[in-house]
């Protein structure tokens, strides 16, 4: 039997993942800080298919971890347009909320 108080320290913490950004920017709390990143990874064996994967961070009014995620799935000839679209998401997602660089972890 698991006392009450190691039951406690086991808790994890709640990350909500959202698609949709006006959802998300609801959520977010204004005293919050918010970051963004973005990651590039090969779906398949031949190198032909790619997924960027841009990621916003933030805590909600609770203090939980919220990240808002877009996919942008391309083909390999369309990876000269990688820095463009990222700049674009960049431009409609990330700065009105002021979002800084980087990765927003909780622990």
């Amino acid at each position: 039997m698991i006392a009450a108080r190691e039951m406690q320290a086991q808790q994890t913490k709640i990350v909500r993942y959202f698609l949709i950004y006006p959802d998300f920017r609801v959520r977010v709390d204004d005293n919050s800080p918010v970051h963004y990143d973005a990651g590039v990874r090969r779906v398949d064996s031949q190198g032909m298919n790619w997924v960027l994967t841009f990621r916003i961070l933030a805590l909600d009014r609770k203090g939980r971890l919220i990240v808002f995620e877009h996919k942008w799935p391309h083909s390999y000839l369309q990876t000269v347009q990688r820095s463009e679209v990222l700049g674009e998401l960049n431009e409609e997602y990330a700065e009105p909320l002021n979002a800084l660089p980087g990765r927003l972890e909780v622990r």
